[in-house]
């Protein structure tokens, strides 16, 4: 069975470059535009991994990593933060928020499916 990735970002562009990836390389790709909306699929679908931005309308990235890993059925799955924000300070917030990793936008799609391999295999 393929391992299911939730992207979420509230950018289309991103979803149209990134599902492809992801689905190509044989992950299950679900999306969402929103927090609200991730977080409904989250505690639906149960994502083996979450790609999450910061900087969302409504439930900000940061903030939405904080609910998911307050849920004892989601706590456990590996967030990534894919975000143009990239400070050491940004990069620190997302870590403390519990993420495992953070990933630059514009990503190089080989370290996007490396970072993701690593985290929660094939």
């Amino acid at each position: 069975m393929n391992k299911k990735v939730l992207l979420v970002d509230d950018d289309p562009g991103v979803h149209v470059v990134i599902v492809p990836i992801l689905s190509k390389a044989g992950y299950l790709a679900i999306s969402a535009k929103s927090g609200e909306q991730a977080l409904h699929l989250a505690l639906n679908e149960r994502p083996d991994l979450i790609i999450l931005d910061v900087i969302m309308p409504g439930i900000k990235g940061r903030d939405l990593c904080k609910k998911i890993k307050a849920y004892d059925v989601l706590k456990d799955i590996p967030v990534i933060f894919l975000t143009a924000k990239d400070s050491q300070d940004d990069i620190n917030a997302e870590l403390e928020a519990g993420a495992v990793t953070h990933l630059t936008k514009p990503v190089n799609p080989a370290n996007l499916l490396h970072t993701i391999d690593g985290i929660i295999g094939k």
